[in-house]
């Protein structure tokens, strides 16, 4: 293998690390969702990628391949004991200001795309962290603050370029191979590695009006209901979060965070109900937009593991709220940098979306819910599986039962991407989208080489 090993070095531009070499790195954004692997491949361009996977050390000794993008997923799929495709390098961004149209490697993250796009007056599809790298995101389906105005990312993907388990490079897009594209938008990494993807742009204010109040837990009440009679109004340019946080003081509060994509005095007008409810803090400005995925980075700082699962809900009261408050308030006896957070995210858009579109399938007006532990004792990592499970129960309980059932959003369901032993949990997901999808694994991927993340079965 060494041999092979050193004529890959010499053939690539980007680096190939073994255990022990300068450069190997397993970090993670939860450290508790990595895996030694035996190389690390580090590709600088897409030539990289493809020899990488060519590569007869791989194949011939049966190494599974991983693709890791941002790092910030608390699965294991981005993680492997045999490749790991380190996609942190391909981070390129290039506009075609004409047609509106971004080619952005997989590895850039959500924070450099803000940067770079917004000098042309234009944005992007991106999640709320800063952290999150573009690929992973939209494959999954990518929801955030621009959903309600323009859809799921992937919605907004308009081409891709992939590298095929063969190490083939091929495009994917309505006029080369479309049932590719269809089956990128949102089945994640089952069909290659995506080096490159085309997106659609949108017109972006140079500002955007951000929110943040934090209440006492006797005035849940008083926010839920103003919560629900807000919703009725809500606009397509506002967004926020609903959560369960321990503050600075170590108290427990309930807190909204979000944004309008407006002026200051839109903003202030949009929000003005729950300033009247007499929040214990407030912080509201107009802030750059580059700065938007940049307000969650607290979150990403904090040491320790995490692991994160999602619910699906269609009904948001004070009951259910309470229920999910005295939930959470168990798991931060173990786990106390934990949270719940409701996204109130308009799913018009999605939903105003044909099934047939891609493969992503969650086109139901459910509102999206995360669950998510952060511990750093060592003794609480075997448990926290169920610890999280039994959070999800209570949050979704409520609900119908359709949502109960339901895996929530596909980047949050990572207690359930990795167990493939049976592709029970993919169907689940794809839903009525399954059985094109395993047409189309056993035309591009019949071996399975991808089979990490929600694995999709070929077709007999």
């Amino acid at each position: 293998m060494s041999g092979s090993i050193a004529d890959l070095r010499k053939s690539i531009k980007g680096s190939v690390c073994e255990p022990g070499d300068q450069g190997y790195d397993l970090h993670k954004w939860s450290p508790y969702s990595t895996k030694p692997s035996k190389i690390i491949i580090t590709p600088e361009e897409i030539d990289d990628i493809s020899k990488a996977i060519k590569a007869s050390f791989a194949r011939s000794q049966g190494l599974p391949f991983a693709i890791r993008g941002g790092g910030h997923s608390t699965s294991t799929a981005s993680a492997t004991e045999g490749l790991l495709i380190d996609m942190r390098r391909m981070n390129k961004i290039r506009v075609d200001e004409q047609n509106r149209i971004g080619y952005i490697q997989a590895g850039a993250r959500t924070h450099d795309i803000e940067v770079e796009l917004i000098k042309y007056g234009l944005a992007a599809c991106v999640g709320a962290c800063s952290q999150v790298s573009i690929g992973g995101y939209t494959l999954g389906g990518g929801l955030g603050y621009s959903t309600g105005a323009y859809g799921l990312a992937a919605d907004n993907m308009v081409s891709a370029t992939v590298v095929l388990a063969t190490g083939e490079i091929v495009q994917a897009s309505d006029s080369e191979n479309p049932d590719l594209l269809w089956a990128l938008r949102g089945a994640g990494s089952n069909f290659g590695v995506v080096a490159e993807l085309g997106v659609k742009l949108h017109p972006q204010r140079p500002d955007v009006y951000s929110i943040s109040y934090v209440y006492l837990p006797s005035q849940l009440p008083v926010v839920v209901d103003a919560i629900n009679e807000w919703l009725k109004v809500q606009k397509d340019n506002e967004a926020f979060q609903f959560g369960f946080s321990l503050g600075m003081d170590g108290s427990p509060y309930a807190m909204i965070t979000g944004i309008s994509n407006s002026t200051q005095e839109e903003g202030e007008t949009a929000y003005k109900c729950f300033v009247d409810l007499g929040p214990v803090h407030t912080t509201c400005a107009q802030i750059p937009y580059d700065k938007v995925s940049t307000q969650a980075d607290l979150y990403n700082e904090i040491p320790g593991g995490k692991d994160t699962v999602g619910a699906h809900i269609d009904k948001f009261d004070l009951a259910q709220v309470q229920k999910s408050w005295d939930a959470w308030s168990e798991l931060i006896k173990k786990a106390p940098q934990s949270l719940v957070m409701y996204e109130f995210y308009p799913y018009g858009k999605i939903a105003s979306v044909p099934l047939e579109h891609g493969a992503f399938a969650q086109r139901h007006s459910f509102i999206t819910v995360l669950c998510l532990a952060i511990w750093t004792d060592d003794n609480f990592t075997p448990y926290i599986r169920n610890e999280l499970l039994k959070v999800r129960r209570v949050v979704s309980r409520s609900s119908c039962e359709a949502a109960q059932e339901s895996l929530g959003y596909p980047n949050y369901a990572n207690l359930f991407a990795t167990l493939n032993e049976t592709d029970e949990y993919a169907r689940k997901l794809f839903g009525p989208n399954y059985p094109r999808l395993q047409e189309l694994k056993k035309k591009y991927d019949p071996d399975m080489v991808f089979d990490r993340w929600f694995a999709i079965r070929p077709a007999p």
